[in-house]
């Protein structure tokens, strides 16, 4: 982690107006919303170059292809589209097929989806809720730094990198990394480290995966078009 961090005071009693009390996670999540609400791009596909690692070594490398309708659908075709190996993400689920059959559905909420853009097509106060129904502490803030820049962390403290939480460039209001428990044992960071302007707001161009600190995945985004509403078909379980 660059840099040291200071924990804003907070005062959690939100029965006071905003103007009379510390600024807290919701409030900024707030902000966000406002700032962007709509303005992202509703529709678009590009296609990513992966490098997988394992224990800090290149393992391999892919290429998938992605279509993302916001608020929540999200679909991801590997390797080649012909081959009919891909997962779709619609609502809270996620349904993974194989040469076009379906063989696996799980819950899934996905909140990278939430956080990258789905949010601005959603009401505010529904998007806290999912956030705390996914362990985040939405209430929470502090100020950290990040690559050099200044940053909110919503959700965690100083040098707490283990809660659920979300790291928001002062300046820009963009999402530059997440981190979030998967499951009892893994936690995985997100670092968001490049972005293009698109529509009225950011597209990420680059992200890394790291789970339990190990460097996991690098992708970096091409060819990236925004369109308008998908076809029914391109995000059909019914197949």
């Amino acid at each position: 982690m660059n840099g040291q961090a200071q924990v804003v005071a907070l005062d959690l009693d939100l029965s006071k107006p905003a103007k009379n009390r510390s600024m807290n996670g919701e409030d900024l999540l707030r902000q966000m919303h406002e700032k962007f609400r709509k303005g992202v791009c509703k529709a678009y596909t590009f296609s990513q170059k992966n490098t997988h690692y394992r224990n800090d070594s290149i393992t391999g490398h892919s290429e998938w292809h992605e279509a993302i309708e916001f608020p929540d659908k999200f679909r991801i075709d590997f390797g080649e589209k012909t081959a009919g190996n891909y997962v779709i993400f619609k609502a809270d689920s996620a349904y993974s097929f194989k040469k076009n059959q379906l063989v696996k559905r799980r819950y899934d909420s996905n909140t990278l989806l939430l956080l990258l853009g789905g949010m601005y097509y959603r009401p505010i106060d529904e998007v806290i809720t999912r956030l705390k129904n996914e362990n985040y502490l939405t209430t929470m803030l502090s100020s950290q730094t990040w690559e050099n820049r200044p940053v909110y962390v919503v959700g965690a403290r100083t040098e707490d990198t283990l809660s659920n939480q979300i790291w928001i460039d002062k300046e820009t209001l963009q999402v530059v990394r997440i981190i979030e428990k998967m499951n009892d044992t893994d936690t995985m960071d997100m670092r968001f480290e490049s972005h293009v302007k698109m529509c009225k707001g950011f597209i990420e161009n680059k992200v890394s995966f790291r789970r339990n600190g190990k460097l996991e995945q690098v992708e970096e985004y091409f060819d990236i078009q925004s369109v308008g509403a998908f076809p029914v078909s391109t995000f059909s379980i019914a197949q």
